[in-house]
C-alpha cells in the first residue's frame, strides 16, 4: 500500500509589530511572534501606568532566527499620553519572485 507524501509545513509568512506612540513619536518595533509582541506591548503599558522607563529591544530576522541588534529606552515618566498597538501583517505576497 503507497503511503501518502507529506508537504512540507508552510513557514510563517507573518511579521509582528508593536507600535508605540509616545506624544506624538512613533516607534515600530519587529518582534520575533505573536506572543513576544503581545507580552512586549504588557510591559510597555506597565511600564506607562508606573510612570517609569523601559527598554525596548530592537531586532530582525537573521538565519537562525530573531537577533536583537539594539536597544530603545523609552522615558515614561514625563510623557503626557502612551498609545500602544499590536499589528500583524502578512508576507504572503513578498514572497513572490519574478521568473525569467
Amino acid at each position: 500500500m503507497a503511503t501518502a507524501k507529506m508537504k512540507p509545513s508552510v513557514p510563517d509568512r507573518t511579521q509582528h509589530f508593536v507600535l508605540i506612540d509616545v506624544d506624538g513619536a512613533t516607534e515600530e518595533i519587529l518582534t520575533a511572534s505573536a506572543d513576544d509582541a503581545d507580552s512586549l506591548a504588557a510591559a510597555i503599558v506597565d511600564a506607562a501606568a508606573a510612570l517609569s522607563t523601559i527598554v525596548v529591544p530592537v531586532g530582525g530576522f537573521a538565519a537562525g532566527g530573531f537577533v536583537v541588534t539594539g536597544h530603545l529606552v523609552f522615558d515614561l515618566a514625563k510623557a503626557k499620553r502612551t498609545e500602544v498597538r499590536v499589528e500583524s501583517r502578512s508576507l504572503q505576497f513578498a514572497s513572490m519572485g519574478i521568473k525569467k
